[in-house]
């Protein structure tokens, strides 16, 4: 009961809050459903009420979104079919708008993460060339401070790498 009333009250704010900065919004989202389930929930919520930021970037936070719900779940199987669809959706957002950097970095941290044995890193080096040479001209400062963070960080960035984002 209490998760319902959380739950209920969590949506209604958030609902509240769409249309201005609804992107932020579903970065903020996204960092936290990462590490807790009930935020995983929230997250889904908020994806569901379609908050206003381009279609392509909504579709590739929802695969994200189905990728958590992966991590979350207990049940192999459902943990399999969250991955692929969450897979799909992401990659499908990609083709559609192949130089955004932001979907880009949201695949290259899913593949840098991914279990070997899922098969899914196989644009890690592509993602990350897309990533450094689009990193300059980044107008947004909350994305920049992102994918800088996580970049100096990586296992799979150089120092020259990162010495490019300094």
């Amino acid at each position: 009961m209490r998760y319902l009333l959380f739950l209920i009250l969590m949506s209604s704010r958030i609902f509240c809050m769409a249309g201005e900065g609804d992107l932020l919004h579903v970065r903020n989202l996204y960092y936290k459903a990462s590490a807790n389930r009930d935020d995983a929930e929230v997250f889904n919520t908020f994806l569901t009420a379609s908050p206003n930021i381009h279609t392509s970037l909504l579709e590739g936070y929802r695969g994200m979104c189905y990728m958590i719900r992966a991590n979350h779940s207990w049940n192999p199987y459902n943990k399999l079919s969250f991955f692929n669809k969450g897979k799909d959706l992401l990659d499908g957002s990609i083709q559609k708008a192949p130089q955004n950097m932001e979907l880009r970095f949201l695949r290259f941290c899913v593949q840098t993460n991914a279990p070997g044995f899922l098969g899914y890193s196989g644009k890690i080096a592509e993602d990350k060339a897309l990533i450094l040479a689009l990193y300059g001209t980044c107008e947004d400062a909350d994305l920049k401070s992102r994918v800088r963070n996580y970049l100096m960080s990586s296992t799979h960035c150089t120092a020259a790498d990162k010495e490019r984002l300094k």
